[in-house]
């Protein structure tokens, strides 16, 4: 019988001694909880991780965890909402046109992309992984290089804005120089699951809140088009409808200009023929 295991972040805030004053983000709890609903719903056995439970160790954990109990045809789901952010590229693996690691800002420090690069290939072959990110910067956190871009709204965003990134580098740079130093680099085909991504962004935009939102915008389009597991239809089709929401939705910066938030759907790993046509978050398919 096929298994599923599903892990989901939130957080609202951080460790004001690793990060210094960073914006408090309202709605990522909420946002976890329902991404959690929508597990239990599917028949996962979830978890739930908020703020200071969110560490490194503890997201670490859970995910080789659960690397460890699924077997070929098993799920693992793994949801984020909080800030993103990047840091300098410093052991050189992204590719010339990029020169940073995409983040997740977890409670004590910022989890690498190279990070979480490694967690997925210690899944085995046949495993099926679904990765919700939404955050600023989260079009290939999965892992893969970005095209460099200078975006940075004044709207309010889930981000670390591009002064407080390096102030948060060197402030503790010894510790994320340690971390990437001690990652050798891993290459695609050592990804023996298949892992799909839907982003809230691509990576050089924003991931916003609209004011008095319960949800994040991605997290708010995605539940209306979920409808509370009455969607029919399948990954590719739920994406389409999520990205069309989440593009209709006019966002204006306080110097009038238009902002644009393009989720992204991407895969690394190997190639699972069909993944994309079969239902979303089902283990059984």
């Amino acid at each position: 019988m096929r298994k599923g295991l599903s892990l989901h972040v939130g957080m609202q805030y951080c460790d004001s001694d690793h990060y210094g004053e960073m914006a408090t983000l309202e709605t990522c709890q909420k946002d976890a909880l329902d991404m959690q609903d929508i597990a239990d719903a599917r028949g996962f056995e979830s978890q739930l991780l908020l703020n200071e439970a969110a560490t490194t160790d503890a997201i670490k954990s859970a995910i080789t965890h659960a690397s460890k109990q699924l077997q070929e045809g098993d799920m693992f789901f793994f949801s984020y909402s909080g800030h993103g952010g990047s840091l300098p590229d410093t052991n050189h693996d992204e590719g010339e046109n990029d020169h940073a690691d995409e983040t997740l800002c977890l409670y004590d420090r910022q989890l690498l992309d190279d990070e979480l690069a490694l967690l997925w290939g210690a899944f085995k072959e046949g495993v099926r992984i679904v990765v919700v990110s939404d955050s600023c910067h989260s079009g290939t956190v999965i892992k893969a290089p970005q095209e460099e871009h200078d975006n940075e709204p004044t709207f309010l965003v889930k981000s670390i804005d591009g002064a407080k990134a390096r102030e948060v580098y060197r402030k503790n740079q010894e510790t994320y120089d340690a971390v990437s130093a001690e990652i050798d680099p891993i290459k695609e085909e050592d990804i023996h699951a298949s892992v799909l991504l839907l982003a809230a962004c691509q990576d050089y935009q924003f991931s916003y809140i609209l004011q008095q939102a319960e949800n994040s915008l991605f997290t708010e389009k995605l539940n209306q088009v979920w409808d509370g597991s009455q969607f029919v239809g399948t990954i590719a089709s739920f994406f389409e409808q999520v990205k069309a929401k989440v593009e209709a939705v006019e966002i204006i910066d306080q110097d009038g200009t238009v902002l644009k938030q393009t989720p992204n759907l991407y895969t690394v790993g190997k190639e699972l023929e069909g993944y994309v046509e079969q239902k979303p978050f089902a283990i059984f398919e």
